[in-house]
């Protein structure tokens, strides 16, 4: 293995790697904090420059986090008390820098790679955003979707298929062949926006194991969405979807649905809202372009009790904008973590940039209005889930999912112990969610837990 390739899979997020850099901080913390030769004022101002430094970061992290709402969530303790300490630390560094002699300033200039790394490590952490270099540098993204030569097909083709009957028993009449792969495949594909005309970054795919082989069946689709700011390839990589499926596969004869991750975002992985407007038509792209591909695509069933839209965070809050919106294409909706309703800064930054400055277009675009406009629905299923300790989105789970109740869909709630607003409570939800729409999909007698 090159040093290229270790790298780019080192873990981020493993105990290991964040002990090291722990120490590597602390020891160099230590060199920072005696007095430098010749500093008589040094334990005097020491103190003072610590101090500062900390209220410092406790205030950046307040204006960032809170105030400007930069993350879409409430920063944690985790978050703040780390801010806190960082830039405590590049205080005490600035003050080597200006008062030590040269040795002295080029331990300070190291500790502070060392500070800011230990802190970003923990901070990715608390998050579980990137679990890889790679993944954070953007090198170790999916390869190019090509389709097995077992299929009949020719290399960086698709298979064309109008879709079938849905077919609730799938699990009883599929037998899958001898030489069938243990697991799914991962490929990156380009959607074009042939009516949207949507800025879109390529979008990522995971057949599974009964996808790669010759005269498979038509299987369900799960359309899945990242959180903002987050990419498809965040979905596939910290949200844990081939991992999930391909060990729901093993249980169930290859089977497991097709999931098809499209970016809802754009290129500056901005927040369109998921609708149509003057940040882009982010919804006809998911709701017309992206299943258009699909269905001369994928070899996918037809039926909408075979398919379903779902997402977290903010691709949560498209995922019940959609299912609600559009009844005849999605039968289940899986959304985790997400919002009441698509905002941004505020309700009022919304208004003016996303909706034309008119409130009552802001009003329709709401999950609850959406809801009650289309309402009832006979048979669509809804599937929720937030983090136990989230409490900001686990309010919005408790008002959406009422309100979908109350709009005739069958609703399952399911909360993360311990979960917060991080790539880890998808990663939970993701895996809760598939396991309960198994037998709803065909895949399963039933639920999967």
């Amino acid at each position: 293995m090159s040093i290229a390739t270790w790298f780019e899979n080192l873990p981020l997020t493993s105990t290991t790697v964040l002990a090291v850099v722990d120490v590597v901080a602390v020891l160099l913390a230590l060199v920072l904090v005696t007095r430098p030769r010749g500093a008589r004022v040094w334990w005097r101002i020491l103190p003072l420059v610590v101090v500062i430094g900390a209220v410092l970061g406790g205030v950046l992290i307040w204006y960032v986090g809170d105030v400007q709402n930069a993350f879409g969530v409430t920063p944690t303790w985790v978050d703040r008390i780390w801010t806190g300490a960082v830039v405590a630390g590049l205080a005490v560094a600035v003050a080597n820098v200006v008062l030590a002699r040269w040795r002295r300033k080029i331990v300070a200039v190291v500790a502070m790679i060392a500070f800011l790394l230990a802190g970003a490590l923990a901070i990715n952490r608390d998050v579980d955003l990137y679990l890889t270099p790679g993944q954070l540098l953007g090198t170790a993204q999916a390869p190019d979707l090509r389709l097995p030569s077992a299929l009949g097909q020719k290399p960086g083709t698709a298979v064309v298929s109008l879709g079938s009957v849905f077919n609730p028993f799938l699990y009883r009449t599929w037998h899958p062949p001898l030489f069938m792969p243990k697991t799914g495949k991962v490929g990156q594909v380009v959607i074009p926006a042939t009516i949207s005309h949507f800025a879109a970054r390529p979008a990522e795919v995971y057949l599974p194991p009964a996808a790669l082989v010759k005269n498979g069946p038509a299987l369900p689709v799960v359309i899945l969405m990242s959180g903002q700011p987050a990419s498809p390839d965040t979905v596939m990589v910290s949200g844990g979807v081939p991992a999930t499926l391909n060990a729901l596969a093993a249980r169930n004869h290859g089977l497991a649905p097709i999931v098809v991750v499209p970016d809802q975002l754009g290129p500056s992985a901005g927040n369109p809202m998921c609708v149509d407007g003057a940040l882009g038509n982010s919804a006809t792209y998911i709701t017309r372009d992206v299943p258009d591909w699909i269905r001369t695509h994928l070899h996918v069933e037809s039926s909408r009790l075979a398919w379903t839209v779902g997402g977290f965070s903010q691709g949560g809050t498209c995922s019940i904008q959609f299912g609600a919106a559009e009844p005849r294409l999605f039968g289940s909706i899986l959304d985790v973590s997400g919002e009441e309703y698509p905002t941004l800064t505020t309700d009022q930054m919304a208004i003016d940039q996303g909706f034309g400055g008119s409130a009552a277009a802001y009003d329709r675009a709401k999950p609850a209005t959406i809801l009650a406009r289309h309402a009832p629905y006979p048979d669509t299923a809804a599937f929720f889930a937030v983090g136990e300790t989230d409490r900001q989105y686990g309010r919005s789970m408790t008002i959406v999912s009422a309100d979908a109740r109350s709009a005739g869909m069958a609703v399952t709630r399911y909360v993360v112990p311990g979960g917060g607003h991080d790539w880890s409570t998808a990663s939970l939800g993701f895996a809760r969610g598939f396991a309960d729409l198994y037998p709803r999909w065909g895949l399963a007698k039933a639920a999967l837990r």
